[in-house]
């Protein structure tokens, strides 16, 4: 498992959950056993063979597996356990496959590497050289030769794995004239050991590295293996396995980055460079404060070439170890010098570090007296760089109290962030090196206890905790769900978790999608121009330097329209297909280039020149509305919408202080607050992608489109080539990925190929790149609330007065439609008693935000948690019983007056409590927290209440057809589309069971507006219920003309019957239509209306663990139940459950919407020029093109440094947060250790088909629990602080806004460390970003 870990780092696909894949490949691990039981004693993971009939793990001896253990499983029961291997035990049988339709094993068929090239090294002996038109390729063979070509072109940029340069090729559009390969010459690729070390040569990949430095570590001493020790022990977490193979040492340490990884411990482990050139000949130098000149720059000469890195050995009076290393042995007592390193990041796994740190100190002999301190940090200049001062004040001092006490204070000097820098979070970088100083402090201490006793106590339980290394354990889960009954038909698949329809050609590569779509003759490949102001008037276009570009054949913009033909008019008319008089953000279509490959289009694209004219913005004398607080400033959003139930005055009196709380015992407490949740990309797996092939006659137009919505494809595409819409069809095979992105955001790339298509009477393609994409197409909505509570002093709410902001872009888009649904879903599970809650949907200068996943659901639930939680903290009363005393139960009204139905709620709730032991476990949390001060843990329960409908009445309506052929095979075609959420999966097994045959004789090819018209959009969690009760009504009516056949003759089959029909002139196809019934469209003005058709239910319990003194945190158990009412297909809806939990953990704790202070348009970089000058940089000063270009790689490096999924935006509205080297999202380690999921038994749902609930977005919500479980955490800490520190107030109720980043939770621990960071006053600078 240890090796399918590291594989699995870096590989990203959160809608899964990561659980079952997890689960699926570790059947092919040493940890598993054949029969696909969990290991009773020490709860591994198991799983089947290989494929071969002899293959180990099928062999037993004396009951056990040869490579894993058997077991024994309990099949009776009516409920079905997973434990850890995905696979389900149930009467039907354990597995979701049949073995016996696996293809026979052929061992001529094993994947091996083609032994010919394992034996020939001739052609990688040779010298090759490959010259393009901008590059010329070289790898040499000798060393002479490498040098020689360095000396020819000292600018040549030596490359190994190519990941640094193919980045700054890519998307900072730089070019180097001349590459070389040094990977042929044995100099720079060899690892060898000497007297002194091991020498490393520059090329060496970090995979090399990290076998070499294990076998060594396996086979010296340990005393001199130390510094070997933390390096592999950093390099566990510094990359995916596909990026150690191909990435070098020596590029590390070249790339000069501010926050390398590899360079704090090299610098503090005192590694030694050699250099060698034509003319100068060898030299060393050391890797010290004095290598790195400035950002990304070092004392290396042009013409020189890094060829090794000495790694010295410890000696025996020496102890080097990292932080995250577990590797030690009884004989370290003995020695006088301890190292650790320490890294902080966002994602724990592959991820670029905020800060980090290597720490050396030297003992004299049997004392506690320093002799030698060395301390290297990163993340906290242009370079990374060594706290001189403290190291020097440091020396003679002994280890105790006051040297911690005067070392942070000389850190804080040592390391000075203007509170402007690049990167921002000043306060929690700066905290950052305190608290690793502080790691360092105890850790050196625990050693020393051992080392001299006489002179140092051993550290305490809390102390210890500080020390303990971070050790990633593989995830356990369970999955429960209700079998079918014993007297289902065997042929009926409803309720029976079933693969989904295309998992095995997924899983192979085969399944189509857009961009896999063969060529076609005479093809055109388009590349976007887009906007690069926020708000300006278009002077002029001038396409001329791209049309000059070998291969382009046309430009195409506004000029290729009627004005008319130009308005976007789904699904409002206030966008244009490109941009004509103006801009109104960054991102904002102008123009496409067509040529006849993607690259040349990309390339031309740069190439057409813009002129601009700045305007203010929509309303003030700014250059643009970003933020929602610049939007409320100037009163600048569409028509607010309020909901009003009761008399909100009569509760709250309209106190602005609190002032009726002076009595506890009042039953009419008032609080008020404020909180900002951040907004998300949806980071699909496959961008958007479309092509249009235009007919040759009529206007016709053909689109293959990966979107959510065909129908608005096809009628924006009509109007914007003037033809009815019949002669336009839009195809949706299958798309990766959507989430909401592509509902209608779509057709901003879509359209404009297909007017394109048009134009040149060719077909157009395009497929986004991933910056293109996060850059045009928006994401979920940042949220603002300002509100005011009533409550009892019990804790029962009694009125809700709230204020909500959405950041919808400069078009409303689906924003209207988003802010309603926050709005109507606020309440969240609980009666609030009186309420008015007001919505606010902001107009400003950002691409539209449009719909995401619960389509505001989740932030308007999330505030109304958040007051939950801080009502709870003032009554200092579990959260958990104040949430319940405010449940609603089944007769209750919502605060927009929908009655509650068959509302199961409070089951889920009582049953997830039951599930999670939760009683038992809140004391485990107690007493934990009550013996560790610097690691605290959260247990939080949180419901879910959804409605399932859409808003916009006319949306609730679907059509299917259905096509029954003469051999009995059946072709379904229905107006909802598959993004991998298995819907097509569930569509089959409906019409299965209502035609009565195997799902096997139904197919679904695609979905296409010439076979169902008039489609709703995929989405809002409803295209099941919809479609499928379409699908019921088309199967039902060719049922009822076959009941004459069938009833002629019983026993016959299914293609009996159907032969005999057609023979007959019966017809076999029927279209199916269904709305649904009594909705009733609300009305704001009376607060009524039936807004949702019903609602999903559910609850969970979630345990999270954080590092009081980092910020870091690990979820350590989730627990859910979920009413799915009775479930289609189980396999699909826990995988729903889970994908949603993960992607909403991504939203509630690591995706943030972040905007980054702007380049100055007068190009007044004085910002950078007074930082680099604060660091010591005066060669910086007045070279304005160095700056810029200092500032432009800053900018593009801070969008790895500071972001796990966080989407950074200037304030003019430029998003620079653009693939995933910048944008992290959840990866495999992040999932709950322990995830448990439930689906509620016995809660079959009327309204909806064959008694099912939806389930794509709801268990999203209940991701909330990490967030709340963590404020639980800090609340902890913070009580703790509040007891120890009588003068330092800190309220147990507090503002924590989301996402729960890293630094949120860190800054929200205020302890001794952070008193010690001093803050800037607002206004008294120009922050590096601000918050939208």
């Amino acid at each position: 498992m240890e090796q399918l870990d590291e594989y699995f780092t870096g590989n990203l696909c959160r809608c899964t959950g990561y659980r079952p894949i997890l689960d699926a490949y570790r059947t092919f691990t040493s940890n598993g056993t054949s029969n696909g039981t969990s290991v009773d004693n020490n709860s591994e993971v198991v799983g089947g063979g290989c494929g071969k009939a002899d293959c180990c793990r099928l062999m037993k001896t004396e009951g056990v597996y040869n490579n894993g253990i058997a077991t024994t499983t309990d099949t009776t029961t009516t409920t079905t356990t997973t434990t850890h291997d995905g696979e389900w035990s149930c009467r039907e049988g354990r597995h979701l496959h049949q073995e016996n339709d696996f293809t026979p094993y052929d061992p001529t068929s094993e994947l091996i590497f083609p032994p010919e090239l394992k034996v020939r090294r001739d052609l990688d002996d040779e010298y090759l050289v490959l010259r393009g038109r901008q590059v010329t390729y070289h790898r040499p063979t000798s060393f002479t030769h490498l040098i020689h070509l360095k000396h020819l072109h000292p600018a040549a940029k030596i490359i190994v794995g190519n990941t640094e340069v193919g980045v700054e090729t890519k998307f900072k559009q730089c070019v180097y004239p001349v590459l070389i390969n040094p990977t042929s010459v044995k100099e720079v690729t060899q690892v060898t050991l000497t007297n002194t070390g091991v020498q490393v040569g520059a090329a060496v990949t970090l995979t090399t590295l990290q076998e070499a430095l294990i076998l060594h570590t396996n086979s010296l001493p340990e005393y001199q293996t130390r510094v070997f020790s933390a390096i592999l022990e950093m390099l566990r977490w510094f990359a995916g396995k596909q990026i150690k193979n191909a990435a070098a040492l020596g590029g590390n340490i070249m790339t000069s980055s501010p926050i390398s990884d590899l360079n704090p411990l090299l610098m503090a482990a005192g590694a030694t460079l050699t250099l060698n050139s034509t003319e100068g000949g060898e030299r060393k130098v050391a890797l010290d404060q004095h290598f790195f000149t400035a950002y990304r720059r070092n004392i290396v000469q042009p013409e020189e070439v890094l060829v090794s890195v000495h790694i010295p050995f410890t000696t025996q009076n020496e102890y080097f170890h990292g932080y995250k290393q577990s590797r030690r042995r009884d004989d370290d007592i003995a020695i006088n010098e301890y190292f650790h390193g320490y890294k902080q990041s966002r994602r724990r796994d592959d991820d670029i570090a905020i800060v980090n740190a290597g720490c050396c100190v030297t003992f004299l002999p049997n004392t506690t007296t320093v002799s030698k301190l060395s301390m290297a940090f990163g993340g906290m200049a242009p370079t990374t760089v060594m706290a001189l001062r403290t190291m020097k004040e440091l020396k003679g001092r002994a280890w105790d109290a006051s040297l911690l006490e005067e070392g942070t204070s000389l850190l804080l000097q040592d390391l000075p962030l203007a509170p402007s820098a690049p990167g921002g979070m000043i306060e929690y970088r700066r905290a950052l090196t305190i608290s690793f100083f502080f790691k360092f402090y105890l850790s050196v201490r625990g050693h020393l206890s051992v080392s001299v006793p006489s002179l140092v106590p051993t550290l305490t339980s809390d102390e210890l905790e500080v020390t303990r290394v971070h050790t990633y354990k593989h995830p356990s889960s369970a999955q429960l769900y209700e079998v079918v009954p014993e007297d289902q038909p065997q042929l009926d698949p409803i309720g029976r978790p079933r693969v989904h329809t295309s998992a095995l050609k997924q899983t192979t590569g085969e399944a189509v999608y857009v961009d896999d779509i063969p060529d076609v003759k005479d093809q055109l490949q388009a590349a976007f121009v887009l906007s690069t102001r926020p708000h300006a008037r278009i002077i002029s276009i001038d396409e001329s330097r791209a049309l000059a570009v070998e291969g382009v054949v046309a430009f195409v913009c506004h000029r290729d329209l009627t004005e008319e033909q130009n308005q976007l008019k789904f699904p409002f008319d206030d966008e244009k297909v490109f941009a004509s008089d103006k801009v109104t953000c960054v991102g904002h279509v102008i123009g496409l280039v067509c040529a006849e490959d993607r690259k040349t289009a990309q390339t031309a694209a740069k190439l057409v020149d813009i002129t601009y004219e700045d305007l203010p913005a929509i309303i003030t004398i700014q250059v643009s509305i970003i933020t929602i607080q610049d939007a409320i400033k100037a009163k600048s959003w569409w028509e607010p919408k309020t909901i009003i139930k009761g008399d909100v005055n009569k509760h709250l009196n309209n106190n602005d202080n609190n002032k009726n709380n002076d009595n506890k015992n009042n039953n009419n407490l008032i609080l008020q607050g404020e909180m900002h949740m951040g907004g998300q990309e949806h980071f699909y797996l496959e961008t958007n992608a479309h092509l249009a092939t235009p007919g040759k006659e009529d206007g016709e137009m053909e689109i293959y489109s990966s979107t959510q919505n065909p129908t608005l494809t096809q009628m924006q595409t009509a109007h914007s080539l003037g033809v009815d819409a019949n002669k336009v069809v839009c195809r949706v095979k299958r798309m990766g990925g959507g989430f909401g992105g592509k509902e209608t955001r779509t057709i901003v790339a879509c359209i404009p190929i297909c007017v394109a298509a048009r134009k040149l009477g060719r077909c157009v393609r395009v497929a986004l790149e991933r910056d293109e994409d996060m850059v045009m197409t928006g994401g979920r909505h940042p949220f603002f609330s300002r509100w005011k509570v009533g409550f009892t002093a019990q804790g029962v709410l009694t009125a809700l007065d709230m204020d909500v902001y959405a950041n919808g872009g400069h078009t409303i888009d689906l924003t209207a439609s988003v802010l309603e649904r926050c709005i109507f879903s606020l309440d969240s599970g609980y009666n609030l008693g009186a309420v008015r809650i007001c919505g606010h949907a902001c107009k400003t200068n950002l691409p539209s935000n449009t719909a995401f996943r619960a389509f505001g659901g989740p932030q308007g639930m999330l505030f109304m948690e958040d007051i939950m939680s801080r009502v709870a903290a003032y009554l200092n009363i579990d959260s958990t019983l104040i949430r319940q005393r405010n449940l609603y139960q089944t007769g209750d009204l919502t605060h927009c007056n929908q009655l509650l139905e068959n509302c199961t709620l409070r089951r889920c709730w009582q049953e997830v409590l039951e599930q999670a032991d939760y009683s038992t476990r809140c004391q485990r949390v107690r007493d934990f927290n009550s013996n560790n001060r610097y690691r605290k843990r959260g247990l939080a329960v949180i419901p879910v209440k959804f409605g399932i409908a859409y808003t916009a009445l006319f949306l609730n309506q679907a059509g299917a057809l259905v096509l029954v052929y003469a051999d009995g095979s059946v072709l379904l075609s229905h107006g909802g589309t598959e993004m991998g959420q298995g819907l097509h999966t569930k569509m089959i097994q409906i019409a299965s069971r209502v035609l009565q045959i195997a799902p096997e004789y139904i197919h679904i090819a695609e979905t296409s507006t010439d076979k169902v018209p008039n489609t709703s959009p995929t989405a809002g969690s409803a295209s099941s219920d919809l479609n499928g009760m379409a699908i019921v009504n088309a199967c039902e009516t060719i049922m009822c003309r076959l009941e004459p056949i069938i009833a002629s003759n019983p026993k016959g089959t299914w293609k009996d019957w159907v032969s005999k029909a057609y023979m007959e002139r019966i017809s076999l196809s029927s279209t199916g239509f269904y709305k649904t019934p009594d909705l009733v469209p609300y009305n704001f003005e009376k607060n009524e209306g039936r807004i949702f058709n019903y609602f999903s239910f559910g609850a969970a319990v979630t345990e999270t663990e954080i590092d009081c003194l980092t910020g870091d945190h690990t979820v350590l158990r989730t627990d859910i139940v979920m009413d799915v009412g009775d479930s289609l297909n189980p396999a699909i809806d826990i995988g729903q459950v889970e994908g949603a939990f993960t992607q909403g953990q991504g939203l509630y704790t690591m995706e943030e919407l972040l905007w980054k202070e702007p380049l100055p348009r007068d190009k007044d970089f004085t910002p950078w020029r007074n930082y680099c000058i604060h660091h010591k940089e005066p060669y910086l000063q007045g070279d304005l093109e160095l700056i810029k270009f200092l500032v432009e790689g800053a900018f593009t490096q801070g969008q790895g440094l500071y972001t796990m999924e966080e989407l950074l935006y200037s304030p003019q509205g430029a998003l620079l947060t653009r693939g995933p080297g910048a944008y992290k999202i959840p990866g495999f380690q992040d999932i709950p250790r322990e995830f448990n999921v439930s689906l509620l038994r016995g809660a079959p749902n009327p309204r909806a088909v064959f008694s099912s609930k939806a389930i794509g977005e709801p268990p999203l919500c209940l991701a909330s629990s990490v967030f709340f479980s963590i404020k639980q955490a800090i609340a902890a800490l913070r009580s703790d602080q509040q007891q120890q520190q009588q003068q330092q107030q800190l309220s147990p109720v507090f503002r924590l806004d989301s996402p729960a980043t890293a630094e949120r939770i860190r800054m929200a621990c205020q302890d001794f460390i952070t008193a010690k960071i001093e803050t800037s006053p607002p206004g008294s600078f120009k922050p590096w970003s601000v918050r939208v």
